[in-house]
């Protein structure tokens, strides 16, 4: 079977599953939803408790739901991470966004790896921009830091900066979704309590971050250019 045909029928699959996940959500969430529908401030107290008080099914099903949207390249997982900050909390939520990206991630790396064609990613701009850096790893760590550079393309980096080394793979993985997996969660919590403070706090950090890491990719590859020359 070509791989073409492979990726078509992994990614349907995918996408099936993820739907029924959604679906189970729904369903496990409808009482809140009506209420949330409802919504008044005397009921918020209610509210919270209600959303935080769902057991570990439900845990398991976001948390397979968030690791499927990060390893099928071009889906984005940011609307799940925030999700379990509203059902979870800052520092619960963080953890299992955390976890779950890491595992995505290693995922696409092993779908890359055997079912797409590497050559087919070195003439694209954010590749280059990648693997033309004075320190590799830290311009990874960075690629996976920031949400507007596809996951897909950072994993084809890290596959061919890092060969067969999983754990020199794990480690950009590990540094580079953190943050966003906690500002995601942050502000997710935010959300649920209607902290509107909180809630641009949130969306600033998560932009400043992103322009801050961008900037420090740049800085690099000017640092480069500027050795070369001297």
């Amino acid at each position: 079977m070509k791989r073409k045909t492979i990726r078509i029928i992994l990614f349907i699959l995918g996408g099936i599953l993820g739907l029924l996940l959604l679906y189970k959500l729904y369903l496990s969430y409808l009482p809140e939803l009506k209420l949330l529908v409802h919504f008044d401030h005397h009921n918020e107290e209610l509210l919270i408790k209600m959303v935080r008080s769902h057991g570990i099914e439900d845990l398991a099903f976001l948390f397979i739901l968030n690791a499927i949207c990060v390893a099928i390249p071009g889906l984005s997982n940011g609307i799940f991470c925030v999700l379990n900050g509203i059902l979870y909390g800052p520092a619960f939520g963080f953890i299992v966004n955390w976890i779950s990206d890491i595992l995505g991630q290693i995922i696409l790396m092993q779908l890359l790896h055997k079912l797409y064609d590497i050559k087919h990613m070195s003439n694209g701009k954010i590749y280059k921009l990648l693997t033309t850096q004075k320190y590799p790893m830290v311009a990874l760590t960075i690629g996976y830091l920031i949400p507007f550079i596809p996951s897909a393309t950072a994993s084809y980096v890290n596959i061919l900066i890092n060969k067969n080394d999983f754990k020199k793979q794990l480690i950009p993985i590990v540094i580079g979704v953190s943050p966003f997996a906690y500002l995601y969660a942050y502000g997710g919590d935010s959300i649920l309590h209607l902290n509107t403070s909180r809630i641009i706090k949130a969306a600033v950090m998560i932009v400043a971050v992103a322009l801050i890491a961008a900037a420090i990719l740049f800085i690099l590859k000017s640092v480069k250019k500027h050795t070369k020359k001297a």
